[in-house]
């Protein structure tokens, strides 16, 4: 896979659920033929937006089946593959590349944190058991470890990393790694609120829970921002931190509940996530609705 293609903007796609916590493959389907006609460069799947944490393995393996076989060559496709454990990580990034994945992702072995020694074995692992390109997923705000670029560093010693997905929110930590890498890899923001700021410092990408809601906004600001108009893709920044704002409320239930209301089946979050009741779905309405975005 060609750096070139993974460059733009990636939904972190959301995975529909019914009330048994199963999924629910129609509308997973729904949801990624959505994206794919609001000119997504590709998708982020089983991520956080997409509750892989929550998924039992057969659950991520049917997922990243299902939207491989829905949006296969229309897309790029990282899939998702971090876990605690290193063995069900690396079952994961064997099984995506298998149905076609054009990438994986990992997110660091969260609860017991490995040291660096360990950190670097785990990724040495994981990267020899795919010949696909392999993202170090970094989201410190979840797992309680932080990436640091001297990490970065190291771990990119080892051949098939590379990439990462940076979700610190730290624009400086970002920029180093970017200067830092041994290798050319491709750095992707994952903080909805600073997209502008990244790509002004020279990320990829980006990596969207909220652009589950609302793709167009972040299409057209990608684009505004490589025909270098600063001025269209700033006010879309702050179109996109407004609905941000709109969707607070519990983890995921918003996106999904936001996805409906555009007449998108999304389903409800997987347990102990819960769904917005008719209440917040009200207000969410009524804010979604003050933005005059896409409602």
């Amino acid at each position: 896979m060609e750096g070139a293609r993974l460059q733009g903007v990636f939904p972190a796609l959301i995975t529909p659920f019914d009330r048994e916590g199963e999924v629910n493959l129609k509308g997973l389907r729904g949801v990624a033929r959505f994206h794919v006609e609001k000119g997504v460069n590709g998708f982020f799947v089983c991520g956080s937006a997409g509750e892989g944490p929550l998924m039992s393995i057969r659950q991520r393996k049917l997922v990243a089946e299902t939207v491989m076989g829905e949006v296969s060559g229309e897309v790029s496709i990282i899939v998702h593959v971090g876990t605690t454990n290193t063995k069900e990580t690396t079952e994961l990034a064997k099984h995506a590349e298998k149905n076609g994945a054009d990438a994986v992702g990992a997110v660091c072995p969260y609860y017991f944190k490995p040291d660096l020694e360990g950190l670097i074995e785990h990724y040495r692992l994981l990267s020899e058991s795919v010949s696909i390109p392999v993202f170090v997923y970094n989201i410190p705000s979840l797992t309680g470890f932080n990436v640091t670029p001297q990490m970065v560093s190291k771990l990119c010693e080892l051949p098939n990393i590379m990439g990462v997905k940076d979700s610190s929110r730290n624009l400086i930590q970002i920029r180093e790694i970017i200067e830092t890498a041994p290798k050319r890899i491709t750095v992707i923001n994952g903080s909805d609120n600073l997209i502008f700021a990244a790509l002004t410092i020279g990320v990829d990408g980006q990596i969207s829970g909220t652009a589950n809601v609302a793709p167009e906004l972040f299409v057209e600001l990608y684009r505004a921002f490589r025909d270098s108009d600063l001025g269209k893709a700033l006010k879309l920044q702050a179109d996109i931190n407004a609905l941000i704002r709109a969707l607070s409320g519990p983890p995921i239930a918003p996106l999904k509940a936001a996805l409906e209301l555009r007449g998108i089946s999304a389903g409800v979050p997987k347990r102990p996530l819960r769904p917005l009741g008719p209440d917040e779905i009200g207000g969410l309405k009524e804010r979604l609705s003050a933005l005059n975005l896409y409602w």
